[in-house]
């Protein structure tokens, strides 16, 4: 029944939504971090190794006093999301004019393309206030004027990016289902992409966008069949109970889509990948 009323209220009042379920994943994230007791370990790790990402595709980014707030240990030892490293070495092959970052959060992924891609112009989306202040601070912190902030990002403003050499990073709780429409499709067939799905709040979606963009991309999925990688920085400073938490994430297994163009600036990044069979 939750799912279904989701399912609804992202198609009549999809902004009120997106926002909704933006600031509640990030309460719920703070409430279990708390819970977690990980206030004690995340002090202890950015003592032992400072506030720069230490290792994996982000490593050398800076994370700001407000990122404290969440989970910290995955994203300063660098094995946030690491599920997606071989994905990240797909796209990080590709040259981008623009890269947009739909469910921002802090900045994580936007503030690290940046810095990797200093020439590209990046955008954060995040419908969370929190979200797009943490995200401004990281900018400062780390030096990528190259990045703006906004806050909805609608079907018609991704529809009209110049997307001949974009690539485009999704999370956004569900709204994938809308963002990634019939309106939207044909505007997107040179841009890479990865995109979270959540069929947990939409049922469903993953299939549908593997099909649809099955003709125009080479689709390949990451997660639930990956292994989530290990820091490699000794952690004895912590206790034995400790150590699993200061890597774990709040959140569940998770299933991404990459998305490589069959034409354009890029489409060498989808030769020798094998495609998804639906």
């Amino acid at each position: 029944m939750k799912q279904f009323v989701k399912g609804v209220l992202n198609r009549l009042a999809p902004q009120w939504t997106a926002a909704r379920m933006s600031e509640r994943a990030r309460a719920h994230s703070h409430r279990v971090v708390a819970s977690w007791g990980c206030d004690s370990i995340n002090r202890r790790l950015l003592e032992a190794f400072g506030n720069t990402v230490q290792e994996g595709p982000f490593a050398g980014l800076i994370l700001t006093p407000m990122t404290h707030a969440e989970q910290i240990g995955p994203f300063l030892l660098g094995v946030y999301e690491s599920e997606l490293d071989g994905a990240w070495e797909v796209v990080f092959r590709g040259a981008y004019t623009r890269i947009v970052d739909v469910g921002a959060k802090f900045g994580y992924y936007a503030v690290g393309l940046a810095k990797r891609f200093p020439h590209a112009a990046v955008v954060a989306y995040d419908t969370d206030r929190w979200a797009r202040k943490a995200v401004l601070e990281m900018v400062a912190a780390n030096g990528t004027a190259n990045v703006e902030v906004e806050g909805f990002c609608t079907p018609d403003r991704l529809a009209r990016i110049d997307s001949g050499a974009a690539f485009i990073i999704s999370d956004c709780e569900g709204y994938e289902s809308a963002l990634f429409g019939p309106e939207t499709l044909p505007h997107l067939r040179t841009a890479t992409l990865i995109i979270e799905t959540h069929d947990c709040f939409v049922p469903g979606v993953a299939d549908r966008l593997r099909k649809a963009f099955a003709g125009t991309h080479v689709v390949r999925e990451y997660g639930l069949d990956d292994v989530r990688r290990k820091s490699s920085r000794s952690l004895e400073f912590l206790t034995e109970a400790e150590r699993p938490l200061a890597e774990r994430e709040v959140r569940p297994a998770q299933l991404w889509l990459l998305c490589l163009p069959r034409t354009g600036p890029n489409e060498s990044l989808g030769r020798g990948h094998p495609e998804v069979v639906s």
